[in-house]
């Protein structure tokens, strides 16, 4: 963009000018018809397209021309407060205007970019996805002859860096970070994170019971937890109590009171009244135990470190719980996007927009809420949230959905990663970048 600006406060008008040189790696120029085709295909009234959400998308009423083909006139029905979130990334209407397209145009290749690197080969079989400088870029000249990234499975990635395969490797937990603390010829790179662990609920099985959940949230010490992931890393990693802002935002409170407290004592007395009897180690109902799962992939120390803290835990309040691994490439795709597991662990990356982690929330079949745990009242608080122009009054309503998203035992943050970053010395302008900061790929080098 060039200039892209709020024209009109009712309703709510944003003007975008394109570069004039902007355009394709075909060499196709970027037009307002590329951001009139993301809006049709992610408002969510075609079905046949298969979105994460529509958060944003759906509040608009129109995408058209303005005085040129690079003029893009954006007019919301709703107001939405993070429209800056919106047409990004931005995806070519020619790759993705019709559902097919939408929807496997972009597997196991990328047809069309825009960006200073094309990628040139993805190989799955190999696991690298290789990118060169692109001939068609209007922008800075990047400095790389090539970048290779490369999918590595649990430490193999510090084995890599260790054996100089590889020039950057993030190593935010002690294990990781004690191998290359002392290494030559390498640097460490430390900042926050926008990255946070969490353990997430299924509403699928025995664990569509809410009391279930909200016991199982007092019977968790999650400050045990986050020193698992800190071990003996040189900071000292306090919990993350909200959902919805990191510690460092502005909005950020404590919202775990009172459903949310490590309360041994409130997590018996619930399952208590919950029918959920003492039955030897564990308590059972009707004949059945009170048995769980938790589902983490294989190869992931720390996960199942985790899983096991609260395996011991939970057994105290009478809970058993089982750790399931399962293959790494498996995880998301057969467990966690459909909703198969009881709980399992992953990581949420914030983006500095509440609007982009809204659907982990609301409900719906779709969406990034894969447990498939919400509420009348957080729905409605969200669309409120999404409307308020005034960021301290929104970021008081997100707390309002945080207090609710407790009190239904949506999920638990545990703590944000600091970025640890180990690489090349010579290597520039990359590596342990605060909060949800981009990369500028055409900065990225090498010192001579």
């Amino acid at each position: 963009m060039s200039k892209a600006e709020v024209t009109n406060d009712d309703p709510l008008t944003i003007s975008y000018t394109i570069n004039d040189d902007a355009q394709w790696s075909d060499g196709s120029e970027i037009t307002w018809r590329d951001f009139e085709n993301e809006w049709k295909t992610t408002n969510g009234k075609d079905k046949a397209y298969l979105i994460a959400g529509s958060t944003g998308y759906e509040d608009i009423s129109s995408v058209t021309k303005g005085a040129t083909d690079k003029d893009v006139v954006v007019e919301f029905a709703t107001p939405f407060s993070d429209w800056k979130s919106l047409f990004s990334p931005l995806y070519p209407a020619s790759q993705t205007s019709t559902p097919d397209q939408f929807n496997n145009g972009y597997k196991g290749k990328v047809p069309v970019s825009s960006g200073p690197y094309e990628i040139t080969d993805l190989n799955e079989t190999a696991g690298t996805v290789t990118m060169k400088p692109d001939d068609n870029w209007w922008g800075d000249k990047p400095k790389l002859d090539q970048v290779i990234f490369r999918s590595l499975d649990g430490n193999a990635d510090v084995d890599a860096y260790l054996n100089k395969e590889i020039d950057s490797v993030l190593t935010t937990t002690s294990e990781r970070f004690d191998r290359v603390k002392k290494v030559k010829n390498s640097k460490i790179l430390a900042s926050t994170s926008a990255q946070y662990t969490h353990v997430d609920f299924s509403s699928n099985g025995l664990l569509k019971d809410k009391q279930l959940r909200l016991a199982i949230q007092h019977g968790v010490n999650r400050d045990a937890l986050a020193q698992v992931i800190g071990g003996t890393l040189p900071y000292k990693l306090g919990t993350l109590d909200n959902h919805l802002f990191l510690s460092t935002d502005k909005g950020y409170k404590s919202n775990i009171k009172p459903n949310a407290t490590f309360d041994v004592e409130k997590a018996k007395k619930l399952l208590d009244d919950d029918g959920w009897k003492t039955d030897g180690a564990y308590r059972s109902k009707g004949g059945k135990q009170l048995a769980i799962a938790i589902t983490i992939p294989s190869g992931a120390p720390v996960s199942q470190q985790l899983a096991q803290v609260m395996q011991q835990q939970l057994k105290e309040i009478g809970v058993k719980l089982t750790l399931k691994s399962v293959a790494t490439d498996d995880f998301f795709e057969q467990y966690v996007t459909p909703g198969n597991y009881d709980m399992t662990i992953f990581v949420w990356g914030g983006t500095g927009f509440h609007s982009s982690s809204a659907t982990i929330y609301t409900s719906g079949a779709t969406g990034q809420n894969y447990g498939r745990v919400s509420s009348g009242a957080i729905d409605k608080l969200t669309k409120q949230a999404l409307s308020e122009p005034d960021s301290d009054k929104a970021n008081a309503i997100w707390n309002k959905i945080d207090k609710q998203v407790w009190s239904i035992g949506h999920s638990m943050p545990i703590t944000a990663k600091p970025a640890l970053v180990a690489q090349n010395p010579k290597l520039a302008n990359y590596g342990a970048f605060a909060g949800a900061q981009n990369i500028d790929w055409t900065k990225v080098g090498f010192t001579k």
